[in-house]
């Protein structure tokens, strides 16, 4: 089931990046990518839709189809907004 981000809104200068699950191979979120270099951290403003429900669950984001950890859901004090800290390895991505 795919899950409209509520919190979305469009970024200037951002490009569409789709983002997979490292073990399985299943796509989890389309994402707004700013900038170059790797995707370490997943605002959740820049998500455009998932397949896991993003509605304000604290914890750990896992795969909906092998149950691995993919992230963990946190709070950045400088910019005071929620973020998923990516686990490296874990997920793949895909420019679009």
């Amino acid at each position: 089931m795919i899950y409209k981000n509520p919190y979305c809104r469009k970024i200037k200068g951002s490009y569409t990046m789709l983002v997979r699950c490292g073990y399985c191979k299943t796509d989890i979120a389309l994402y707004q990518k700013v900038g170059k270099g790797r995707l370490l951290r997943m605002y959740v403003e820049r998500i455009i839709q998932s397949s896991v429900d993003l509605s304000g669950k604290p914890g750990t984001l896992f795969c909906p189809n092998c149950n691995q950890q993919l992230a963990t859901r946190v709070t950045l004090k400088r910019k005071d907004t929620e973020a998923y800290v990516m686990v490296r390895g874990a997920y793949n991505t895909k420019l679009l």
